[in-house]
């Protein structure tokens, strides 16, 4: 081959590929499939109360983790409530505020439909652990009627750290330091020899759409290792002395503002992890406590059914599964 047809069929070679890579990056930022700069959901806002940190912002409806969010005038993602009817109150995290499922598809809104007699009133906020909760309590629910508590636990709560609301409306860590440039490149693999990377996960679209897929298929992988590989990874997985004592003692200031004789429930929510030393620790602690425990381990293991583009939070059809499950054994 003639060098200037070389150079001609590499030049082709060139726009066509730039043709092609730029009209994908086009079209995803058009319809907003991906986008370049932080597009937080508009679902948050900081609350008056420090210890609550940040709240749902009430009577919205708008888009959040791939689904439709609607709240009350009281900030949660329930009906109103129906005063003809006793209120159950739920307490939890992103689980129990139902990240990545529709509202009727929530567990509260599952409990719902299953005793259609009670009002399920969801307070879930994703981030939240038992301190951030008792707070909730305190300062907002404790007086409005209720007749029962039900309260999601994760084992993810056992780390206590309050989130902040920054700016651009994302959930921060306590220890976020704000920074010129966040870039999280995809570092293993081909994707990870990329000259660049920085710049492309900063300003592009398509790159960043990549990225998610690769994440999503380590995470995957991951999980399945996680739930396979737990017998021989428990003790690295298990909750320490202290954890268990610190969330005990959060349990406890719950307990003191709460009316002595309410029912209460108390669901364990699977992780990937079986946790066979702490859980049963856990369940006696807080029987003692006065609280039915669900532990839907029972029914799922570790192994619940998670949405394929997190693989953390249950699918729809776990949270169903869950309710039926919890619709039975609740304390009313």
């Amino acid at each position: 081959m003639k060098p200037k047809s070389a150079a001609i069929n590499l030049s082709l070679l060139a726009a066509t590929a730039f043709f092609f890579f730029g009209g994908i990056e086009v079209i995803l930022r058009v319809t907003g499939l991906q986008t370049v700069k932080p597009n937080p959901p508009k679902i948050y806002q900081t609350s008056d109360y420090t210890d609550i940190s940040y709240e749902l912002r009430p009577n919205i409806r708008k888009k959040a983790y791939r689904n439709t969010v609607t709240t009350n005038s009281l900030g949660f993602r329930s009906p109103e409530i129906n005063a003809s009817k006793d209120t159950v109150l739920i307490l939890g995290d992103s689980i129990a505020f139902g990240y990545g499922v529709a509202d009727h598809e929530t567990l509260g809104a599952q409990l719902q439909t299953l005793l259609p007699q009670y009002n399920f009133l969801n307070t879930g906020t994703p981030g939240y652990h038992l301190g951030m909760e008792t707070a909730l309590y305190k300062e907002k629910l404790k007086d409005i009627p209720h007749s029962a508590l039900m309260l999601v636990f994760h084992y993810n709560d056992f780390e206590m750290q309050t989130g902040w609301l920054d700016d651009l409306g994302i959930i921060r860590s306590p220890n976020f330091v704000p920074t010129a440039t966040e870039c999280s490149p995809i570092t293993e693999g081909l994707l990870g020899l990329l000259p660049g990377k920085c710049w492309l996960d900063t300003h592009s679209a398509f790159y960043k759409a990549v990225k998610k897929l690769v994440n999503m298929r380590f995470a995957g992988e991951m999980l399945e290792e996680a739930r396979e590989g737990d017998v021989t990874m428990a003790e690295s997985h298990s909750i320490s002395n202290e954890q268990m004592r610190m969330y005990l003692r959060q349990l406890d200031s719950l307990l003191r503002i709460l009316p002595a004789d309410m029912p209460k429930t108390f669901v364990i929510w699977p992780d990937r992890y079986l946790h066979e030393k702490s859980r049963p620790v856990l369940k006696a602690a807080v029987e003692k406590r006065g609280f039915t425990v669900v532990d839907l381990y029972d029914i799922f293991s570790n192994k619940v059914e998670v949405l394929g583009w997190d693989t953390v939070h249950p699918s729809a059809r776990a949270v169903k599964q869950a309710a039926e499950v919890v619709a039975e054994k609740i304390a009313l």
